[in-house]
This record gives C-alpha cells, sequence and structure tokens, in this order.
C-alpha cells in the first residue's frame, strides 16, 4: 500500500543541533512568523521604490506562503495494493518469488490478539491500524483486499471499519465504508508531524556544494546579522530567483570507516533575487535565525509529499544510525534517526528495517578466572522506515520501539 500525504500544515523550527541533534520545537507557526515580518518590513520602509511598483513584497509573501502550506501539492491519499499486474511490489522492480514470500509472511504475521474487526478514528495511522492485525504492519499490502463496489476504496477515513476475513482459507483485510463519514479527511499513512520538516528543506549537503554553493559576504549597512527584510549580497553562480539560505553544521561521519558522509545543512532563511550580479542583491523574505556573513544558498524547491511504498528493504542492506534528531544519546518511537545508508547503497524512501542494539561485554564475576568477559549479543530494539534519502545517508522514522534506540544501533533487515 502506498502512502502519500502532502506537507499541509504550518511547521515548527528547530534549534541547531551539536554532535547529536538536540533541537526543540520553537512554539510558533512559521506562517504567521513570515506574514508578521512581512508586513512589518513592509510597512517600515521598502527597500527599493522598483519593488513597490510591482508588488513585490506582496507577490514575496504568497509565494512563501503557498512553500509553507504545501500548495499544489495534492490531497492526501492512500492508495491500497491491488493483487494483478499494477501491485506496488512488482511495480518496484521485485521478483514474483519474493513477493510470494512477502505474501505468505504477512499471513503469517497476523496477530492472534487481532480485533477481527477495528472502526478507524480521528488520529490513527495506516501503520497503527495494521499493527493491532499484523506484526509486521508494513505487510499490509500484501493481504489487503480491495472491494470495488466501495468508491474510492483507497482512501480510508474516520468512522470506516477494517475487517478481517479469510478468502479461500487466506486472511484478507477489507474496508467496510460507514454510511457517513465522521471527517472528509482521509487518516495518513504514519504519523506526519513528525518528518514535516524533513521534506521542506535538505537536511544534508555534501562537501562539493559546500565548496561550489553562492554564499553570503554581506548584508546591507554592514549589518552583523541579517533578517526578513534586509538585503545580502551573494558571491557565486546564481541562476534562480528563489533560494534557501544555510549554514553547514556538524559532519555525518561514518562510525566505522571515519569517512564523511555529509554535513547537516542548518536551514536559515529564505531570499529572492533583486539583482544579479557580482555580489549578486538578495532580500530576505523570510527566517528562522539571523543569517551571517559565510551562509551559503541553494536553489529553494517545493515541499515534498512523504509517498513511497512501505517495504522490506532488500536483503543483505546494514548499516548503523549515526545521528539522533531530539535526542541526546538514546531516541524512541516517533523519533527521527539518521542512517549511514544512502542512495548510493540502493536505499529509497519506504525501506523498513530493524534496530538491532550493539554488542555487550560483560565481565564473569562469578567464574574466578582473571579478565574473564563474555560477549553478549544485541537484540532487537525497534523498527525504522526510511522517508527521505540523500547521496550517503537517509532519514528514518522510528516506527516501533521495543526499548531505547541508541547512537550507532545496527540497522538491518536480519531480524525482521
Amino acid at each position: 500500500m502506498t502512502f502519500q500525504a502532502p506537507l499541509t500544515q504550518q511547521l515548527k523550527p528547530t534549534r541547531r543541533r551539536t554532535r547529536v541533534i538536540t533541537p526543540k520545537p520553537i512554539k510558533s507557526l512559521l506562517g504567521v512568523v513570515v506574514a508578521a515580518a512581512l508586513t512589518t518590513a513592509c510597512a517600515t520602509k521598502q527597500p527599493d521604490a522598483s519593488l513597490a511598483d510591482d508588488n513585490y513584497w506582496q507577490n514575496i509573501q504568497s509565494a512563501e506562503m503557498e512553500v509553507i502550506n504545501g500548495a499544489n501539492i495534492g490531497n492526501p491519499v492512500i492508495e491500497a495494493a491491488s493483487f494483478g499486474s499494477s501491485t506496488p511490489a512488482l511495480a518496484l522492480g521485485m521478483s514474483p518469488k519474493r513477493k510470494i514470500a512477502l505474501r505468505a509472511l504477512a499471513e503469517n504475521s497476523v496477530r492472534n490478539d487481532n480485533p477481527g474487526n477495528y472502526t478507524v478514528v480521528p488520529g490513527d495511522t495506516l501503520w497503527d491500524i495494521s499493527e493491532r492485525f499484523l506484526s509486521r504492519p508494513w505487510l499490509w499490502p500484501e493481504i489487503w483486499h480491495v472491494n470495488p463496489q466501495i468508491d474510492n476504496p483507497h482512501l480510508i477515513y474516520p468512522g470506516d471499519q477494517i475487517g478481517l476475513t479469510y478468502i479461500d482459507g487466506r486472511p484478507r483485510l477489507q474496508l467496510i465504508r460507514a454510511s457517513s463519514k465522521d471527517s472528509n479527511v482521509p487518516i495518513n499513512g504514519f504519523p506526519l508531524q513528525a518528518i514535516r520538516q524533513f521534506l521542506v528543506e535538505p537536511q544534508v549537503i555534501t562537501k562539493n556544494e559546500l565548496n561550489t554553493s553562492p554564499y553570503v559576504i554581506s548584508a546591507e549597512d554592514d549589518r552583523l546579522i541579517a533578517s526578513a527584510g534586509n538585503h545580502i549580497y551573494v558571491r557565486g553562480q546564481i541562476d534562480g530567483t528563489r533560494y534557501s539560505v544555510y549554514r553547514p553544521g556538524e559532519a555525518l561521519v561514518d562510525p566505522d570507516t571515519r569517512e564523511v558522509l555529509g554535513h547537516e545543512a542548518i536551514h536559515v532563511s529564505k531570499a529572492s533575487l533583486v539583482k544579479s550580479g557580482d555580489p549578486s542583491k538578495l532580500i530576505l523574505t523570510s527566517n528562522k535565525r539571523e543569517t551571517l556573513v559565510g551562509d551559503r544558498l541553494l536553489p529553494s524547491g517545493n515541499a515534498l509529499p512523504a509517498s513511497f511504498q512501505p517495504r522490506t528493504a532488500d536483503a543483505g542492506k546494514s548499516g548503523k544510525i549515526i545521528s539522533l534528531v531530539d535526542a541526546v544519546t538514546r531516541s524512541g518511537q516517533n523519533q527521527v534517526v539518521v542512517l549511514n545508508l544512502g542512495e548510493s547503497d540502493g536505499i529509497q524512501a519506504g525501506d523498513v528495517m530493524s534496530v538491532i542494539s550493539d554488542d555487550r561485554q560483560v565481565k564473569d564475576l562469578i567464574s574466578g578466572k582473571k579478565n574473564d568477559f563474555v560477549t553478549i549479543e544485541g537484540d532487537q530494539s525497534g523498527v525504522v522506515m526510511v522517508f527521505r534519502t540523500f547521496d550517503r545517508v537517509s532519514y528514518a522514522l522510528v516506527m516501533k520501539a521495543h526499548r531505547s534506540i541508541n547512537l550507532y544501533d545496527r540497522v538491518g533487515t536480519s531480524e525482521l
């Protein structure tokens, strides 16, 4: 089953992470901040007469709010898998043999304590509902039965019922549409609020991007810091009109090879081109934090929809958690972690992997032998799902935590 949900709510900015990421949400709506900052700046002064003439500020404000609110991304959709040639697993290039194996695994994952029928309530996610029926909730599409008599059976609303039935002796999950829906908004596939901020701006920049991207050399009136409404002056190749300003953060380092896989990209502000040149002149249209000399610019893109097929990652994929978001040394359910696996390793959004705690060396205090240590192998700590990938790293959401998720815990498919 494909989960697709756009970025339709405003975001909460985070503070800069240290070696292990420790941001805390700021209790204000970014849209309100942007609107207030732009309105105030517009009321106090217009930096350029030509900008006032063509409603420059109003156009910029509208464009910024479109990105913040996720305009033009589409409505939330949860697409279920059918069992024909259009099955998502086959579309992803999965072999028929593996497809059969996954369906068998899904059928064997039906929980003995499943409710039989479950009525969807507001706040439910598809993953949560799946977990009521299956011990491996990401395998829901393998036993989903589509009823063609239901209008849009791929959307699940509060008030609908999910029922477990058996067809030809094989378990199937199907939708029983409520006669009247409590809400016209379908449920999400997973806790979107935990990952919204990661779908708007790049979180990782490469060494090459650091070395080649345009950079701020000065702000208007020789200010030490700049914020919304201020001009900045930038050197480097400027090809577009709308940019995001970043500050290079901590290096993401592979714990085994000590290789730098990328750098955290701390989102600072947004800017729009006023005049090209050397330097180019831009105006800051919004900011999360003050813009400083040395900050880098990358072209602004549209927010990414969370649309992918949750699936068991390919066999043999293994790596480690190299950074924690919103945590110091331990993480938990619905929190984000960074993996030392990326697109170059064949990782894609939707990949599900188990988390294995590190092996421990324990000294035997009973044997009486000197330096008598024994290795206790790590156990499964939880399950993560990749939701955004970069070349060498990826961001994953902790979907299940049996115990604390620790920095440098292993991830892989062996325990799934």
